[in-house]
């Protein structure tokens, strides 16, 4: 199945981001592949898109018939971009649901430049290409073709920048810090540890049999006495009333 772009003439990419990333591509694939591309691209050439850190890449349809595997490199963040990224992403609150909703704020890059830090390619350079065809060194129409693809996908998914540059939208998100239990509260509170060892105690013994708690402690349960051995011993009303009793406690 090949992908049908929305663009049918004029500039591929209407966001800011988008012309970002198709102008800096342009740069690296020269005046004479741009063309050449575009019509491929529009003329569903690019049969699917796959997005990976580090990597976009795509089969293109020749028009000898042959299908020809593209591909177009930004490399993902290294340690110090990444955390410079996240610094200032999670300083915004509200990004995470911008760019899933297909925004990526121009604001955030100025902020980035101080830190030399882009989520877009910073120049030409940082772009790489390949593909299998025989056309070398390139770049090729099938690059090309590819990365306008890419650059209409980028526009209306901004987030598969993040996923280019190695990261993921829940990234964007500032971890949460462990809540702290209230003073006297838990296992560690007062009481607290003679609690827990009661649980466990009244859990489970001998062949895995649930003990009611009074019994795993080794006291005398009335709920769990025999009656007629309680007659024995008390007579046999009073028996009867301290079984019914202790049988149906108040609850």
């Amino acid at each position: 199945m090949s992908i049908e772009l929305i663009s049918r003439r004029g500039p591929i990419g209407k966001g800011w981001h988008a012309v970002a990333l198709r102008d800096g591509a342009e740069r690296l694939l020269g005046a004479s592949r741009v063309g050449r591309g575009k019509s491929d691209a529009r003329a569903g050439k690019v049969q699917w898109l796959d997005v990976e850190a580090g990597l976009a890449r795509g089969d293109v349809l020749d028009a000898d018939g042959e299908l020809y595997q593209a591909r177009l490199e930004l490399p993902a963040f290294r340690e110090g971009d990444r955390e410079a990224f996240l610094q200032v992403a999670r300083a915004r609150p509200e990004l995470p649901a911008r760019m899933a909703g297909g925004t990526y704020p121009q604001e955030i890059e100025a902020e980035l430049a101080r830190s030399e830090v882009s989520l877009l390619p910073r120049d030409a350079t940082e772009l790489s290409h390949d593909c299998s065809c025989l056309d070398w060194p390139g770049p090729c129409r099938h690059v090309a073709a590819l990365l306008y693809v890419l650059v209409e996908a980028v526009d209306e998914q901004p987030v598969l920048l993040l996923t280019l540059r190695g990261l993921a939208l829940e990234d964007l998100v500032s971890p949460r810090e462990p809540a702290t239990p209230p003073a006297g509260s838990g296992a560690d509170g007062p009481g607290g540890a003679d609690r827990a060892d009661g649980a466990d105690s009244a859990e489970g013994a001998g062949d895995g049999e649930s003990l009611p708690p009074a019994a795993a402690r080794g006291a005398w349960d009335p709920a769990h006495t025999d009656p007629a051995k309680l007659a024995e011993v008390l007579g046999e009303d009073v028996a009867a009333v301290i079984h019914r009793f202790y049988s149906h406690p108040l609850q």
